[in-house]
């Protein structure tokens, strides 16, 4: 609903997991479906931001999901259980934690035989780790905010006063995108908390301001504000920097921050 109603605002994080998929499920929209072995991998080479293992599987949200919507200039929602809100609030990602739960635990039961796709079997194990859940989501403080889902309209309500927003705040302004070629004799300074880079002969400074960086997924750089300006002191925004690493690294000796250059364009 949160996205249909604001499609420019917001994005979800599509999760990995190595259960396999249920009738209508299409991999890379509702789940990332994978093998055991590689997600195991992935974790093991500091791919995921969050993981558990639930009901005998693995699921999990890997950095590269989160930094897509990111990229896209969007607020990320990520659809996790207890454990992986853990994981997250013990990242550097800055996020609102909002525990969802059913008007009874019975109502759960409910609603979990009426979806109609687990076993008996499958059923009892969900609802033995969902009480669990319930118990730990509403006493442990994790969370910031606890949402009842009894009327789905007026829940929803709550989570877009939860979020400030409202149904006025519903595009974002869509700018024109050149591309910026960046000459070879370029230079970088660094003032104070903003990088420039001199481009020289083009007589343009490109200035990247880390006092806006908030951190974000781990080794990322979210946050970060970049802008051009001209020969004429006019100053424009860059949405996006294109082949050039933004995981900064800082040279203590030269008090200079250094890029990776994959390739020499800019995005603007």
């Amino acid at each position: 609903m949160l996205m249909k109603e604001f499609p420019t605002m917001f994005g979800f994080s599509v999760s990995h997991t190595t259960r396999g998929p249920r009738e209508g499920e299409q991999n890379g929209v509702h789940y990332h479906f994978t093998k055991h072995s590689v997600m195991e991998e992935d974790i093991e080479s500091g791919k995921f931001l969050e993981y558990a293992a639930v009901h005998g599987n693995l699921y999990g949200t890997s950095i590269e999901a989160v930094d897509v919507v990111a990229d896209a200039g969007k607020r990320c929602i990520l659809d996790i259980d207890v454990q992986g809100a853990r994981s997250v609030r013990a990242s550097s990602l800055e996020a609102i934690f909002i525990f969802v739960c059913p008007p009874s635990f019975e109502e759960l039961e409910k609603r979990l035989r009426a979806r109609g796709t687990e076993t008996e079997e499958q059923i009892q194990k969900r609802l033995r780790n969902a009480k669990t859940e319930l118990d730990q989501g509403n006493s442990s403080g994790l969370f910031d905010h606890i949402l009842v889902n009894d009327d789905i309209k007026a829940c929803y309500e709550q989570l877009k006063n939860i979020l400030g927003i409202s149904e006025s705040i519903n595009t974002v302004p869509i700018t024109a995108i050149e591309v910026f070629d960046l000459p070879a004799d370029l230079s970088l300074s660094k003032i104070d908390e903003k990088i420039l880079i001199d481009c020289g002969a083009a007589e343009q400074k490109v200035v990247l301001d880390l006092s806006s960086m908030k951190g974000g997924a781990p080794a990322r750089t979210r946050g970060l504000d970049m802008g051009k300006e001209d020969s004429c002191g006019a100053k424009h925004l860059i949405s996006k920097i294109k082949g050039l690493q933004q995981d900064l690294v800082f040279v203590e000796e030269m008090d200079l921050v250094w890029f990776k250059m994959l390739t020499r364009q800019l995005v603007i």
